[in-house]
């Protein structure tokens, strides 16, 4: 089919595409001692196949990530019948936002009567797309029962972007699709295959909607169970410009971006490379002064970082480097990475409370329950690199009015030091003060962001918290099932 022709309409869509209800988890990120609340949401699904990924698997339905973390309970239906179906988690990948679930055999068996044989939507290949390429949606956007389908779209961009609900960096497709909320998950077709799973929307710009394409499923579906196995690699660049290569003596013509900061005994670090490095190449692909390398796969140039997010840890890999003037060829293989300063989360929150004082680790997820001064801790650290690994940020999120302080506004702040040691993470800070516990050490001054000091009791903090765990009604003085990196 040529590229500017009309989608055959399938008839069947209709019993393919799923809505899909969720009842979920709204944790207070901020205080995640307290019982979390419930929400309900409503999003697009889809059945696929792929006997390559799944063999002989059926039943299985592909969503959104962010529709269905941290559900208490999934059900999926169509525009036709009203009946809904319960649904499992097969995995879910957040750093990609995707999701894949699978309806029983039973079930299956019931659908099917009611709707007739239902044959999957086959997965296309999103590596064929080009900019310019009409695309169709399907889905479930709010304000209706029935499936809409959008109109045919154009896909005017493919590029690596930031994903809004992981803030991580993966290749998204840009259409003119016109997708309102609801349409998340929903299938995105060209010439009758999924190339494509809508996700995020520009809601201030017209018909300007995003989907993840397809291969990027097909690449990590694999490792649903062992997302360790995605790299993590946390770096900083800067592009390279005419003054900056002088210094370097780099020749005018050549390419390449300038390492400015990596996490000590990070992945990047431990495959080798170092801070000041000038990358120059990565797998053969020739990086320009703007960080892109020519994709040839997808005809067009991209952010070289697509390179390494197209393999897993362990694969090799190879990096050319100009380091101290000489060129450098690092071969090796593909190392794990170290989570971010002020990570996103997709699970209960770490904290614990002890001497009439909550103690949260800083997620952005805080900082979007935090609102004013959600947004100071967001600029002060949001954007920054661990200093060493596995550094988070801790701050003190509540301080119990049993504690005994009139005014606590200004030690709602980071916590920089326990007694005179730095505070690492709080699995660190944790054992810190348990320690001294342990050692019979009746107070400990903890100093807080900026130039504060605040004192723990230790003798006193066990009956102290007792008493709060029972007045506030506290199932989990510190997070459930241990501190997660």
């Amino acid at each position: 089919m040529g590229r500017g022709s009309a989608e055959p309409i399938d008839p069947a869509i209709e019993t393919k595409v799923l809505r899909v209800f969720i009842t979920k988890k709204a944790p207070y990120y901020h205080k995640p001692w307290k019982s979390p609340d419930f929400t309900n949401i409503k999003a697009s699904a889809f059945f696929f196949k792929d006997d390559k990924l799944f063999p002989g698997r059926k039943g299985l339905i592909l969503t959104n990530a962010h529709a269905v973390s941290m559900a208490e309970n999934i059900r999926v239906s169509n525009g036709r019948e009203k009946r809904r179906y319960d649904v499992g988690i097969v995995g879910i990948c957040n750093s990609a936002d995707f999701a894949v679930m699978e309806m029983s055999a039973a079930d299956l068996q019931v659908y099917e009567s009611l709707n007739g044989p239902i044959e999957p939507l086959e997965l296309g290949d999103s590596d064929t797309l080009r900019v310019g390429d009409k695309v169709q949606g399907w889905g479930y956007p709010l304000g209706g029962e029935r499936i809409s389908k959008s109109e045919q779209g154009e896909i005017s961009r493919i590029e690596v972007k930031r994903y809004v609900y992981s803030h991580e960096l993966w290749l998204m497709a840009q259409a003119s699709l016109q997708q309102n909320q609801g349409n998340s998950g929903g299938p995105v077709l060209k010439d009758g295959k999924v190339v494509g799973v809508a996700f995020q929307g520009v809601r201030t710009g017209d018909r300007i909607n995003y989907f993840i394409p397809i291969n990027v499923f097909k690449h990590l579906a694999p490792v649903l169970n062992k997302q360790e196995l995605i790299p993590t690699w946390r770096y900083a660049i800067q592009f390279m410009f005419p003054r900056l290569k002088d210094y370097f003596h780099m020749d005018a013509n050549q390419g390449g971006v300038l390492l400015n900061f990596i996490i000590p005994d990070g992945g990047p670090f431990a495959f080798g490379l170092r801070s000041g490095d000038i990358i120059t190449e990565i797998d053969g692909f020739k990086i320009d002064n703007y960080g892109e390398v020519y994709f040839k796969p997808l005809a067009q140039r991209l952010y070289f970082a697509e390179i390494l997010n197209r393999k897993l840890v362990g694969d090799p890999l190879e990096i050319k480097v100009i380091r101290d003037g000489k060129e450098i060829n690092i071969f090796g293989e593909v190392t794990p990475g170290l989570p971010r300063l002020v990570p996103k989360i997709f699970d209960v929150a770490n904290y614990f409370i002890f001497g009439g004082v909550g103690f949260v680790e800083l997620t952005m997820n805080c900082i979007e329950n935090l609102g004013q001064s959600g947004e100071t801790l967001r600029a002060r650290y949001a954007e920054r690199f661990p200093e060493r690994p596995y550094q988070k940020i801790v701050i003190i999120s509540e301080i119990f009015p049993d504690y005994g302080l009139v005014d606590s506004a200004s030690f709602l702040n980071r916590v920089m030091k326990v007694g005179d040691v730095d505070v690492v993470n709080i699995q660190q800070l944790y054992d810190t003060i348990q320690g001294l516990v342990a050692k019979g050490e009746k107070r400990v001054l903890l100093k807080i962001w900026p130039n504060m000091t605040f004192p723990i009791d230790l003798t006193t903090a066990a009956e102290l918290d007792g008493n709060i765990k029972e007045k506030y009604g506290i199932l989990y003085m510190k997070t459930p099932g241990g501190f997660k990196n």
